[in-house]
């Protein structure tokens, strides 16, 4: 094999897999591409799928799919990220498992995050999926020192 057709193949190995939607805007997996609806603020899809947050006063949210056009067709992974103000007794009773407050800012979608209230996150476990929601996976964290919750969820 000539110098020159190993060089074409190489381009062209590294133009495929450059396509394929992982990381390239220096962010580590595929990105989260934000629905038609943007940021939304209605409350009754986060509380069927995250019955443990009860009735927030109010929230912040976003979904959509995770990739982007160059990516492959296939089945889409659903993801929602949400800033939840909880109402103070909920707050109070997941205070109860939340574990050890930590600095790191889970990876939301950027309008959102920048809806983080400052202050350490301390990790909640099992808000849970309401009934129909099983194949969400999710992650939860209150803001120390307020009543807010953050929210980052997958649909494997």
């Amino acid at each position: 094999m000539t110098v020159r057709r190993l060089a074409v193949l190489l381009a062209l190995a590294l133009a495929v897999v450059s396509g394929c939607g992982v990381g390239g805007d220096d962010t580590p997996g595929p990105r989260k591409v934000v629905d038609e609806r943007g940021l939304r603020t209605d409350l009754a899809p986060l509380t069927k799928r995250f019955p443990r947050i009860g009735e927030p006063e109010s929230a912040q949210w976003q979904s959509g799919t995770l990739g982007d056009a160059r990516t492959a067709p296939g089945p889409s992974t659903h993801w929602i990220d949400g800033v939840v103000e909880l109402a103070p007794q909920m707050a109070s009773r997941l205070r109860l498992d939340a574990g050890p407050p930590a600095g790191a800012l889970p990876d939301l979608a950027p309008d959102v995050a920048d809806l983080v209230p400052g202050g350490r996150l301390a990790p909640v476990g099992g808000i849970g999926q309401g009934d129909g929601y099983e194949g969400w996976t999710s992650q939860a964290w209150l803001v120390e020192g307020t009543d807010t919750l953050v929210i980052s969820a997958l649909d494997d």
